[in-house]
């Protein structure tokens, strides 16, 4: 009887998995089909479809400049994917790098890689993006890196503790004995075997990423207007609620809401899975 439970349960599982999959397809086709889906410009007003419903026309509705929002939330779906991208591939980077260099070199090395990392960590990436625009003016380049930096301890506080587990393996004495330097173990042969712990953790960070620039974009010191960013196109939204036009804000959000759960769900798996390994 167990077992039909967790057979159960795993079905399931891989069935969400691989819905989550598909959906994370579709917003990378979107993004870089977005030209050739988009059935009008996401730019293009029109001042006499202000707020319509859906329609031929217009698939999900317009808002209130009479944009098409359809092609607004395929567009949207660059500056969506392309900024926590950046954020995930830099503190990536960045982490990886820390905690390899932490966990080989131990000693004073690691103390102080690891406080660096507890100091980062304390302080809100949000906040610390805020100063950052505050300081250098709204865009997507400086929240980007700010959250970079923020998302960094993530990744470092992981790799150092998975690393310095993998580092008491017999192989890892064995390349030493042989005479291997410290960066070609790490680089050829300790990295590959965490990779997957790795690359489970990042997919997770990817969706936190999205949803931060999102609502960076929304307090209107992300991406700026006119250009189609899902968080700016529920800050552009607000006005329309009070008209009684809930698409403006809706068809955005639920853009936002989809595709992180969708990166969560992904990036579980992928932790469950290297968890039973």
């Amino acid at each position: 009887m167990t077992a039909l439970v967790l057979r159960g349960i795993r079905i399931r599982g891989d069935r969400l998995r691989t819905t989550a999959l598909v959906v994370i397809a579709l917003l990378v086709l979107a993004a870089v089909l977005a030209p050739l889906i988009a059935p009008a410009d996401p730019d293009a007003m029109d001042l006499s479809a202000s707020l319509a419903g859906p329609s031929a026309d217009h698939l999900l509705g317009a808002d209130a400049s009479g944009r098409d929002l359809f092609s607004r939330v395929i567009y949207g779906a660059r500056t969506g994917l392309l900024g926590p991208l950046g954020v995930v591939v830099l503190s990536t980077v960045l982490g990886v790098v820390a905690g390899l260099v932490a966990a080989w070199h131990g000693g004073w090395v690691d103390a102080a890689l690891s406080r660096s990392m507890e100091l980062i960590f304390a302080f809100p990436g949000l906040l610390l993006a805020m100063l950052v625009v505050a300081m250098y003016g709204p865009g997507q380049v400086g929240p980007m890196i700010t959250l970079a930096v923020a998302y960094t301890p993530f990744v470092g506080r992981l790799v150092r503790g998975v690393a310095r587990a993998e580092m008491g393996r017999p192989y890892i004495a064995a390349y030493r004995a042989l005479g291997f330097g410290g960066l070609a173990v790490c680089v050829r042969h300790l990295l590959p075997n965490i990779a997957p712990v790795i690359l489970a953790q990042s997919t997770i960070n990817f969706g936190y990423a999205l949803l931060d620039l999102a609502g960076l974009a929304f307090l209107g010191l992300g991406v700026q207007p006119p250009a189609a960013d899902w968080g700016a196109m529920i800050n552009e939204g607000q006005t329309a609620v009070l008209q009684g036009a809930l698409g403006p804000i809706l068809v955005p959000g639920l853009a936002i809401v989809v595709s992180v759960i969708a990166f969560n769900i992904v990036g579980e798996s992928l932790a469950d899975r290297v968890s039973r390994r």
